[in-house]
């Protein structure tokens, strides 16, 4: 079974953002943004968020939101 590929992603650096619930919302925003609606309209997404955690003293350094097909 051949995993589905990223249909879109978006990522925010945390000092363009004041908390972790805006930085992802951000990153949802700019992948939404990037979607191509032609290609996947109609389809059903699954949203994946994740951060990239710096070494000590240890912090987000970066927000990141894929779209995924979900077939």
């Amino acid at each position: 079974m051949e995993t589905p590929k990223s249909a879109s992603f978006g990522e925010v650096l945390p000092k363009d953002v004041r908390g972790q619930g805006e930085g992802f919302g951000k990153a949802f925003e700019r992948a939404l943004k990037k979607l191509d609606g032609d290609r996947f309209g109609g389809e059903k997404l699954e949203v994946r968020a994740f951060v990239s955690i710096s070494p000590n003293p240890g912090g987000v350094s970066q927000y990141m939101v894929t779209l995924n097909p979900t077939g």
